[in-house]
Formats: C-alpha cells, structure tokens, sequence
C-alpha cells in the first residue's frame, strides 16, 4: 500500500510538470513577433512613407560609419507581455547588432499600452547607458507621444540616440548623472526664500537693543513705583536727610559705626590735643618688629596660567 501510494504522488507531480511544460511551450507559440523587413518596421502604422523613408536613411548611415544597428519598431500589442519582457524577446528574435559586437539598438513603441522601450546590447551598454536611455525617453520621447505626436517623439528620440552613439555619450552622461542625483535638501530659510543678509542682522540686533532699553526703563519705573508704595505704608522711612537723600539709604550703605557721627572742626582739634605722647615716639622706637596679621582667612582670589 504504501508503494501504490509513493507512486501516486510521483504520477501526480510528473503529469503537474508536464501541464507548466504544455502551458509555457503553448504561450511561447501563440507569442508572435512581426517580421524584421527594414530597418523600421511600422507594425502600429504610425509613421508616414516620407518620415519612415528618412528613418531609414538616418538609420543605415548610422551603420556604415559606426556598425552599430539601430532599429525602430511599433506594434499594435504587447500581447500580454511587459514592455521590458517583449523587447528583449523581440531584440533575441531579431538578432540585432553585428556578430560578437552585440551593438544592436531596439527602439520599441506600443501606442496601444502606451509603452516605449529602448533596449540596448550588451556591447553598447557603456555608450548608451540605463541613464542616458531613460533621459531620452522622459525628457524627448515622452512629452512628444503626451501630445499625440508619435512621428516627433520617434524621429528626435532616434536622433538623440545617434547623437550618443556617435560622439556625444560623455556629454549625456553628464546630464544623465546631473539629473539622477539626490538633490541636496533645501537650506533652512529666514522669512522668505533667502537667508539674511546684513541688514536683516541690523535690524534684529536695533530691535534687540529697543526690547533691552523698554525691558530696563519698566524695571525702573517699577522699582520707583514699589518704593513709593513701600514708603506710603511706613515700611520705608519717609523721612530725608540734610542732602535730600532718603533715610532709608544709610541702610543699604551704612558705615562700619553708623552711631558715630563726623567730627566738628574744634572737636577734631581737641582729640589730636589729648591723644598720648607716647603715640608719637613709637614709631621711631624701632628695635623690635612687633607687626602682626589682622587675622584674615586664606584669599579667594587670584590668577592661574598654563603653558
């Protein structure tokens, strides 16, 4: 039993195998591909007789003086296929490009999707690079079919990449890098769309200086306002003294012996009278050093260098 049952599943994923198998080999023959009859093939029928002829006289110059195969076709449907998928499916079946150069160039246009590809040979990818091909297409292929006008978009794209292929790939490169790369983020503006300048600095720095000076003047006029209400309930004398000051101001500034008053001119005369006479001869005594500190504490200030 458990045989027929091994063989069972083995039957099984053969014949699922073989169905995947049938279903790719039947999508790849009903997958068609329209013949390669020139240089442009208009399958779409978008081009013109007169357009298609110079096409096709761009394109084999193109070929006598570099070999590279340029090759443009429309078609009325990707059948199913991404864009991507179907042009390299069609450059393989094509063969475009010289025998072990591989410098075929396809330019697909699918009008009906609304698709354009340009695939590139491995031989070519140096010239005209993923960047370069997306540039052509976004800023000259594209803008054109936006606006309906198929022939346009087709005849400039082929004439830029012409233009890269024969001498002006460094020159799109160039372009192709400057508008992929990351863009730098936008500066931290000042009031508008640029930073300020020297004036804008004045006028901050004038309006700083306005705010200080209101800032010190209320202080001012608040520390006046505050006295007056302290005076006005007693707390602050009211009284002054014989220079107009308040009273209250020897509190903040008093002198080490505030009851001692100064010396009248006659009062001053009768203390230098009655001083000791041994006060005068002390000092040219001078024998012994008897000076002494005034019994301070360590200082705190100072200065400190380094080298």
């Amino acid at each position: 039993m458990r045989a027929l049952r091994h063989i069972a599943v083995a039957t099984l994923a053969l014949v699922g195998m073989l169905g995947v198998i049938a279903l790719s080999l039947g999508s790849a023959q009903a997958q068609t591909f329209p013949a390669l009859s020139g240089r442009v093939v208009d399958a779409a029928g978008v081009l013109d007789p007169s357009i298609r002829a110079g096409l096709v006289a761009r394109l084999a110059a193109l070929e006598a003086q570099s070999t590279d195969q340029l090759v443009i076709a429309t078609v009325k449907s990707l059948q199913g296929e991404t864009v991507e998928d179907y042009a390299l499916q069609l450059f393989r079946e094509w063969r475009l490009g010289q025998k072990g150069k591989n410098n075929g160039v396809l330019l697909l246009v699918a009008p009906t999707e609304r698709k354009v590809r340009i695939e590139v040979g491995y031989g070519l990818e140096g010239t005209l690079t993923d960047a370069v091909a997306k540039l052509i297409i976004a800023q000259t292929i594209v803008p054109r079919f936006r606006a309906n006008d198929f022939a346009g978009g087709i005849v400039q794209g082929t004439d830029d990449i012409v233009g890269v292929l024969t001498g002006d790939a460094l020159a799109w490169q160039r372009r192709a890098a400057a508008v992929s790369a990351p863009k730098a983020p936008a500066p931290i503006r000042y009031g508008g769309t640029a930073p300020p300048d020297w004036a804008d600095y004045l006028i901050i720095g004038l309006f700083g200086v306005l705010a200080l000076v209101v800032i010190v003047l209320f202080g001012l006029l608040f520390l006046v306002l505050l006295t007056a209400f302290l005076v006005w309930l007693g707390v602050l004398p009211a009284q002054k003294d014989r220079h107009g000051a308040w009273l209250w101001l020897n509190r903040l500034n008093r002198d080490p012996e505030p009851d001692r008053l100064p010396l009248r001119s006659h009062e001053r005369r009768s203390s230098q009278s009655s001083e000791p006479a041994y006060a005068s001869s002390s000092s040219s005594s001078g024998s012994s050093d008897s000076f002494s500190g005034g019994g301070g504490s360590s200082g705190g200030g100072g200065a400190s260098g380094s080298w």
